[in-house]
């Protein structure tokens, strides 16, 4: 796994198909800027470096709105009039841009999802500031949201799209030239949207998704695993950042699990492995409402099952990132016990590795001493109680538990740098969020 790269078109097929659990409404939005917005750049270009831009550009435009969670920043976003309605629309594209601008991948990819919203006439007046790219993405967002709204979950494409096509022209040939390019318009409506081929294949979500597959398989998106860590921090960051109650977990139990494998005398790749499983371990939570994630009181038994989902759903999503298995195992099986009354497949001890033990202790461990709407912080001794109690019931690992006891702090120092790195970069987004609240 380390000596060879990991091609990234699973990884990123798989963080845009995140916004679907996020906000049902969008499902596969992501999917079809990108479709739209790569055949749109193919008429323009043969670039390959502009063309793999334009895809991945598309597939994660939308990724700051995983950190958002008020109604009308969602409804900007669905509405064909979003621009109209003030400067808020930048707030999840600017989100997104902080995001992913630290990444040299994704560099130029970032600065067209920051401005994905900027009005043609814009762009126009500060041309060489502002990478055309986020000119493809607008035209191809504002054409998307049009159809899909009006479709309303029909996908009977071939009853409603001619119905449709004429109000998408006039829409389209009135932004013409203010608020979208006028020549990516022409293109659109002269030699894209008369062909009935192009619809069928952008609402039957089988086959887009097959082509977009295969766009990306036309490029070397490829990185060393090394890098991927990166990416993993980026993707644990979208999944916590999602309630301020959570926003340092994942590093709190990457940190954890790493420090407790590394007293295993587990090898350093297995140690980098480790890393990944504990940033990614909860990406499910997507999934998970922020009202069931925030509830100070307890659970009822739906929203029980709810926050049960989201190992099943980390499974499920890893699954499609090409992982080695171990990784994919010691993410995915944190809420497993050894007695198999854990969750979600109910596993027995044999099929439990050391991995993914570990990382059992790690998630409860950063879990009870962490904040959490229906408790404060948790104190060591207590928590060293409840590891204790969870051991002896045959829950949890008790070599695993002895470990943490015998160097706890160590492990919770470590903890808590992790802690606060996260922390800063949450802080931060945050603010940015607070510039956009009076527009």
């Amino acid at each position: 796994m380390f000596e060879r790269t990991l091609d990234i078109s699973r990884f990123l097929l798989a963080v845009s198909s995140i916004n679907s659990l996020a906000d049902p409404v969008l499902s596969n939005h992501n999917y079809r800027v990108a479709y739209i917005s790569f055949l749109l750049a193919r008429k323009l270009t043969y670039n390959n470096e502009f063309l793999s831009n334009v895809i991945i550009a598309g597939l994660l435009h939308d990724i700051g709105l995983l950190l958002l969670t008020p109604p009308e920043d969602i409804s900007l976003v669905k509405s064909p009039e979003a621009e109209e309605e003030g400067r808020r629309v930048h707030l999840h594209s600017e989100i997104g841009y902080r995001l992913l601008k630290g990444f040299p991948l994704f560099s130029k990819v970032a600065l067209a999802i920051k401005y994905h919203h900027l009005p043609f006439s814009e762009y126009v007046e500060n041309r060489g500031s502002k990478p055309y790219l986020s000119q493809v993405l607008h035209i191809a967002d504002r054409i998307d949201v049009f159809v899909s709204t009006r479709m309303e979950g029909d996908k009977d494409v071939c009853r409603r799209i001619p119905e449709i096509l004429k109000e998408l022209e006039e829409y389209l040939l009135k932004l013409s030239g203010k608020v979208l390019d006028g020549k990516l318009v022409n293109l659109f409506i002269k030699e894209m949207a008369p062909r009935e081929a192009f619809w069928f294949e952008l609402f039957n979500d089988d086959y887009l998704k097959e082509s977009l597959e295969g766009f990306l398989s036309s490029f070397s998106i490829k990185l060393p695993f090394e890098a991927f860590f990166e990416l993993s921090q980026i993707m644990a960051y979208l999944i916590d950042f999602k309630s301020p109650f959570t926003a340092t977990h994942s590093s709190g139990v990457s940190q954890t699990a790493t420090t407790l494998a590394s007293l295993f005398k587990f090898t350093s790749p297995d140690l980098k492995k480790m890393k990944v499983a504990g940033l990614l371990h909860d990406i499910g939570k997507v999934a998970v409402p922020k009202s069931v994630l925030e509830k100070p009181k307890k659970l009822s038994w739906e929203e029980r099952s709810l926050m049960k989902g989201h190992a099943y759903y980390s499974y499920k999503i890893l699954s499609k990132l090409d992982l080695e298995k171990n990784i994919l195992e010691w993410a995915a099986y944190h809420h497993e016990t050894l007695d198999g009354n854990g969750y979600p497949f109910k596993l027995k001890a044999k099929e439990l590795s050391l991995g993914s033990r570990i990382m059992a202790v790690a998630d409860i461990f950063t879990a009870l001493m962490e904040e959490r709407p229906y408790k404060r912080e948790g104190s060591l001794v207590k928590t060293l109680e409840v590891l204790d109690s969870l051991a002896r019931a045959n829950r949890l690992d008790g070599r695993v538990v002895k470990v943490l006891k015998r160097n706890v702090e160590r492990i919770e120092a470590g903890r808590k740098m992790a802690h606060a790195r996260a922390k800063r970069v949450y802080n931060s987004l945050r603010e940015v969020v607070s510039q956009f609240k009076s527009f």
